[in-house]
């Protein structure tokens, strides 16, 4: 027996979260049956169809890197914006991205069909880190070097967002001025829009947002706009995979 949203993931049609969503919008259906709530399914005998559509588990597992550049949405569909990560990636595969990146924000995502893998990297308790470069302006006059890297040791020892502290992030500030402040950091988290709610908790404002590294894959010379075929070895070590 196996968890609802978690074979649904397994099937590659949705993270966990997001198949606990369409659970409770209705569009689950177990043998014939619309359901509402996560139940237990036997992936041998019971039928499960979202939006009407039988679901099973992908022949192969597939995973694809990619450069996403500032305008397009981390989702395969959005209403509200007309580019998506989808638009770049022209496979035949049903994949959906692991984790997000802002429309304002570019950088490496990973796309694939693989539904444990988005759940272990995308959940916090699993702590994988993922690494950005950030460049963000002063929204009060310029503090003075010294007081600016003060700024960035809070994130060291966390925040409060949303009325919930961050866990502790690794900072390493490259450059400071009068313009603002250029640094990377690394998280074990990924809430909604983070680092730049983190930014404005101590008085700056991010203006540019680069994702450089998830686990131990890369983006590396990946231009944006281009995606590249990888192997489930590239972003994790062995004894993580199953």
């Amino acid at each position: 027996m196996e968890r609802l949203n978690k074979f649904i993931s397994r099937c590659g049609e949705a993270s966990r979260r997001k198949a606990e969503e369409l659970i409770r919008s209705g569009a689950v259906s177990v043998n014939g049956k619309i359901v509402s709530a996560v139940l237990l399914v036997d992936p041998d005998l019971d039928e499960v169809c979202v939006n009407g559509r039988k679901i099973s588990p992908p022949d192969r597992l597939v995973y694809y890197m990619i450069n996403k550049p500032i305008g397009y949405a981390s989702t395969l569909s959005d209403p509200h914006i007309d580019r998506t990560v989808k638009d770049l990636l022209p496979v035949s595969e049903r994949i959906f991205p692991v984790g997000r990146l802002d429309v304002d924000s570019c950088g490496l995502m990973i796309l694939t069909n693989d539904g444990e893998l988005t759940h272990k990297l995308t959940h916090p308790s699993y702590e994988h880190e993922k690494e950005y470069e950030v460049f963000a302006s002063w929204i009060i006059k310029y503090p003075g070097r010294t007081k600016g890297r003060a700024l960035l040791l809070k994130f060291e020892e966390g925040v409060l967002i949303d009325g919930i502290k961050t866990l502790p992030a690794k900072v390493d500030c490259r450059k400071i001025d009068e313009t603002g402040i250029l640094f990377r950091i690394v998280l074990k988290e990924g809430r909604n829009r983070q680092i730049r709610k983190m930014c404005e908790a101590v008085g700056l404002s991010v203006r540019s947002l680069t994702r450089l590294r998830i686990g131990k894959l890369e983006l590396g010379d990946l231009m944006p706009g281009e995606f590249r075929k990888i192997k489930l070895e590239d972003i994790v070590d062995s004894p993580f995979i199953r």
